[in-house]
């Protein structure tokens, strides 16, 4: 098996749920309670993040730019065609959807940006900068993320009080004992395990199905980012909302990964990861201009949802792959680093001998 199948699997697996969530939401309410099942993608996203640092042994300035470049060279792109459409449709220049590329600066705002799933890039960004910084530097383990945990849940109740839940949300403290999971899962020595993944599979499944009964008789109301429980006094449905998000992102994520690692990625999973980054940008555009020329036609929801899993997940990976032929993203990227590179060591007098002739 490929070292990168389960980072495959990770993205192709999280990017649909994250699309699925988006263009089904009101089918997914009941499944993951006090969370929505989207979020599940965004803690695989983040684990196979932080697995895939924990094996890096490059310069962090060097790993920053890489894995930053195409982010802000496709998301600029994207919010730079939103703007233009909103010019001249007169709908609005969405300048919100500029926040995240101002160092993160979306995550201090109790709302998301106008192409809602771009509020990931300010948290992504801040969680790489921590990486590079801190985590990269200190010995993780286990009880690294059980003490993270301990700051992660409070953390995370004090701010969906006082700061309001979208800040709740998006703050790196409502990710870091799942982003450090990865990063401690990374940094193991690996194997190809040889037993199956099907006992995971149903026990992730299984969890869940008994996890969502057994929350059903609380009551729980849809409000989003995070569910809440309205018989419960608010400081009590927090704290307790708090504890399950925490649990529901460690746990699911942890079992998804033991399935997945055991299963060879085909093709299409390849694909679909290979492209994740367009799909994720540029999906929610594409399903909030295509609900009303849908709905005009009178589809049935289940017909519509067909329609928008169809066009925002391998018709956004098809989009992806012309994209990329055309603007080859990996040789601009290069090029720009020796560039900066050469600069670099031109204000430092440390040129190589040759290009000092």
């Amino acid at each position: 098996m490929r070292r990168s199948d389960v980072i495959d699997w990770l993205k192709a697996t999280g990017i649909s749920l994250i699309v699925y969530g988006h263009v089904a939401h009101a089918t997914t309410v009941p499944w993951t309670p006090p969370i929505y099942v989207k979020q599940l993608g965004v803690t695989l996203f983040l684990f196979a993040t932080g697995f895939t640092l924990a094996r890096e042994r490059r310069d962090p300035v060097e790993v920053l730019f890489n894995r930053l470049f195409p982010v802000y060279l496709f998301g600029l792109a994207t919010a730079l065609v939103i703007t233009t459409w909103g010019l001249l449709s007169q709908t609005g220049l969405a300048l919100s959807n500029y926040l995240p590329f101002l160092g993160g600066a979306n995550v201090v705002f109790n709302n998301f940006p106008a192409n809602p799933t771009t509020w990931y890039l300010g948290t992504y960004l801040h969680l790489l900068v921590l990486w590079a910084v801190w985590l990269r530097r200190v010995r993780l383990g286990t009880s690294t993320i059980l003490a993270l945990l301990v700051i992660e849940i409070p953390v995370r109740a004090v701010l969906i009080t006082w700061a309001g839940p979208y800040i709740a949300y998006m703050f790196l403290t409502n990710w870091i004992a799942v982003f450090v999971a990865g990063l401690v899962v990374g940094g193991r020595p690996s194997s190809d395990p040889d037993d199956s993944a099907v006992p995971y599979a149903v026990a992730l499944v299984g969890g869940l199905v008994v996890w969502s009964i057994a929350v059903e008789p609380l009551g729980i109301k849809p409000t989003f980012p995070f569910m809440t429980v309205e018989q419960w006094s608010p400081m009590l449905s927090t704290v307790a909302v708090s504890a399950a998000v925490s649990f529901l992102y460690l746990s699911s994520t942890l079992t998804a990964y033991a399935a997945l690692r055991r299963v060879v990625a085909p093709a299409p999973v390849r694909f679909i990861a290979r492209h994740s980054l367009i799909i994720f940008l540029v999906h929610m555009p594409v399903f909030l201009a295509l609900n009303p020329v849908l709905s005009a036609l009178h589809m049935t929801t289940a017909s519509k949802v067909a329609v928008q899993l169809l066009v925002c997940l391998p018709g956004l990976a098809g989009l992806s792959a012309v994209v990329m032929g055309v603007v080859r993203p990996k040789d601009l990227r290069e090029r720009l680093f020796a560039a900066l590179n050469r600069g670099r060591r031109h204000a430092a007098g440390e040129l190589p001998f040759l290009e000092q002739q």
